[in-house]
């Protein structure tokens, strides 16, 4: 569990948020299914690094999104990653080839016009086994909500001395999507050390994907819009 001390104890830092899904009558759904059109099964299935109710805040204009990729096949060639607004109008979608092991991968939002405040956003990520994409995809589905942050949560922002406290004020006021991104951000510069990857286990233990904090974090080979 991620803990702040504070003197002899500990409290946990995330504080999960809810998002309301109803009007979409969809919840969402965190691990892919099994075998699927030509994936075959995976011991670990595609995942994205979400809380249990598929659902997280972010203060970004473009959030960033991570999933955890199996490498199930060599026929396993393309993500797909798709935006939509409460509307079911698209506000992006990409595809990219996937690197060739099983590790965690992120995606940010490149649009240009950026996600409004207080406005639910419906997030898709598929996983084709097929090149000409023909076949039913692996998928994870979810919601991301931007928020502004509090007066009181900037100032605190703007006032934190190390990078890691970021993380905890994100993680605090449940800014899920915010606080994973900034803590695997440090991850990547600083491969060695060992608080940072004490904070990854867990930030992940947290909402119950500690299965997957060992995994490495990978690129993305390419990209196509």
């Amino acid at each position: 569990m991620l803990v702040l001390s504070q003197g002899d104890r500990s409290v946990s830092i995330f504080n999960q948020q809810q998002i309301d899904g109803s009007s979409r009558g969809r919840p969402g759904r965190r691990e892919g299914t099994g075998s699927r059109g030509d994936c075959p099964v995976a011991n670990i299935p595609l995942t994205a690094l979400v809380p249990a109710n598929n659902s997280g805040l972010a203060v970004e204009e473009n959030p960033t999104f991570w999933f955890y990729v199996p490498a199930i096949s060599q026929k396993t060639v393309w993500g797909e990653f798709s935006l939509q607004n409460e509307q079911n109008q698209n506000v992006d979608r990409i595809t990219f080839s996937l690197p060739n092991k099983s590790g965690i991968i992120n995606v940010k939002s490149p649009s240009t016009k950026p996600l409004e405040i207080d406005k639910t956003y419906y997030w898709y990520f598929k996983l084709y086994c097929d090149r000409q994409k023909l076949s039913a995809p692996v998928f994870v589905y979810g919601r991301v909500r931007r928020v502004a942050p509090s007066p009181n949560l900037k100032n605190s922002l703007k006032a934190a001395i190390a990078p890691l406290d970021r993380v905890t004020l994100y993680a605090q006021n449940g800014i899920w999507y915010s606080a994973l991104t900034e803590l695997a951000q440090l991850r990547q510069t600083q491969p060695q050390n060992i608080t940072l990857d004490r904070h990854w286990t867990d930030i992940l233990s947290d909402v119950g994907l500690e299965k997957l904090s060992k995994e490495p974090i990978l690129k993305v080979v390419s990209r196509k819009s």
